[in-house]
């Protein structure tokens, strides 16, 4: 497994900027008016605090925390978008089917947690499959959401969600890891503009 692209000191930067902007758009909210928000805060910001763990632990030696890594990855792709939908969706349209609908991507969760601490993802087609569904997904619902409310914050956080889901493919192809960066630095500033959009809602 090769180095990352940035340095061990430069992925403690993301990671830290990562948590900030958990912590800060958790700060902007009630969890009792955007309970669905407030989870997605809670798990990205323990993603962000695994992976300043990492970084400090295990820096120099990244195969050490490789399922670690895994389980932390597939969080921070499958958890956020659909959690953010959920409460957009719960703004909306109240507590609607549409809205818990969104609740699907635990399965593709479930699924990829087990590709990876029992598989190591190896021969994860399957779950490879669903996860990239239930991203696709969501982006086209965060998108036709932003289209029917005119709302050009949702339309940014589906560009954002594009960038991180293809982009990573594309900057692991060009070198091994350095994905990982793009993932948890997209993921922060989804969840930067998730706050804008938390306040704008309530203003």
């Amino acid at each position: 497994m090769s180095e990352p692209l940035s340095g061990p000191w430069l992925r403690f930067v993301y990671n830290g900027l990562l948590l900030a902007s958990a912590v800060c758009t958790g700060r902007k909210m009630q969890p009792e008016q955007h309970p669905f928000a407030m989870v997605a805060c809670v798990v990205v910001g323990f993603s962000a605090v695994f992976g300043l763990l990492r970084v400090i632990f295990a820096s120099g030696q990244p195969e050490e925390c490789q399922q670690l890594r895994d389980i932390t990855s597939g969080f921070l792709e499958l958890a956020p978008l659909p959690l953010a939908n959920m409460d957009f969706y719960m703004q909306s349209t109240g507590l609607s089917p549409i809205a818990l609908g969104h609740a699907f991507f635990v399965l593709p969760l479930f699924c990829d947690l087990g590709c990876s601490l029992a598989k190591d993802r190896r021969d994860c087609a399957f779950s490879d499959s669903l996860r990239n569904l239930t991203i696709l997904g969501n982006i086209v619902s965060l998108g036709f959401l932003a289209y029917v409310e005119r709302n050009f914050l949702y339309l940014r956080m589906v560009l954002v969600m594009i960038v991180v889901k293809y982009g990573v493919v594309l900057v692991d192809s060009i070198k091994e890891d350095a994905g990982e960066d793009l993932q948890v630095c997209g993921t922060a500033l989804f969840m930067h503009l998730l706050g804008k959009a938390v306040v704008s809602s309530t203003t």
